[in-house]
């Protein structure tokens, strides 16, 4: 077994963590639905969600059931061994956006509360907020690592040989 192939298999771990961090997630979604409109409202549910979830209405059933997918869907993706040049675009993005989302703790903790941007805008609420935030970092930085330490052996430096010669 070579040098590259034993980075790419530690490479995974990163991987798997991000993928246990993203089932955690998903679950958190339901329990907190279980738990009732404070339990919505916890997670930083839109009032909207926490009156639909109190009425026992559908808004709040879907509003739980498509995160809940998603990061289901998404854990499955980092399960899955990053092989196609698509997967690893796709864990990329999923990097990158999961890393902005968790940089959003930085506004929060100078104040910041009431966001207006370009995009819309947007009220950071609830007390898991802070450590929601946390561990949505957290599983973007494993993702990215994951992609450092799985990328294919033609992007990987060979510091061994400075020639650039292939070695066996």
């Amino acid at each position: 077994m070579s040098y590259v192939d034993n980075t790419r298999l530690s490479g995974r771990l990163p991987f798997l963590l991000a993928s246990l961090g993203l089932l955690f997630g998903a679950a958190v979604h339901l329990f907190a639905y279980r738990a009732g409109p404070a339990g919505m409202a916890w997670l930083g549910a839109p009032p909207s969600v926490v009156t639909s979830r109190a009425a026992g209405s559908w808004p709040a059933l879907i509003g739980t059931l498509i995160p809940v997918a998603a990061l289901a869907g998404l854990a499955i993706l980092c399960w899955i061994p990053a092989r196609t040049r698509v997967r690893r675009i796709a864990l990329g993005a999923l990097a990158f956006l999961f890393v902005l989302r968790g940089l959003l703790v930085l506004p929060y903790w100078a104040g910041l509360r009431d966001l207006r941007t370009p995009f819309g805008h947007f009220v950071l609420l609830g007390d898991a907020f802070v450590p929601g935030s946390l561990v949505v970092l957290a599983i973007g930085l494993m993702v990215a690592g994951g992609l450092l330490g799985t990328r294919p052996p033609d992007l990987t430096s060979s510091r061994a040989d400075p020639s650039g010669r292939p070695t066996r």
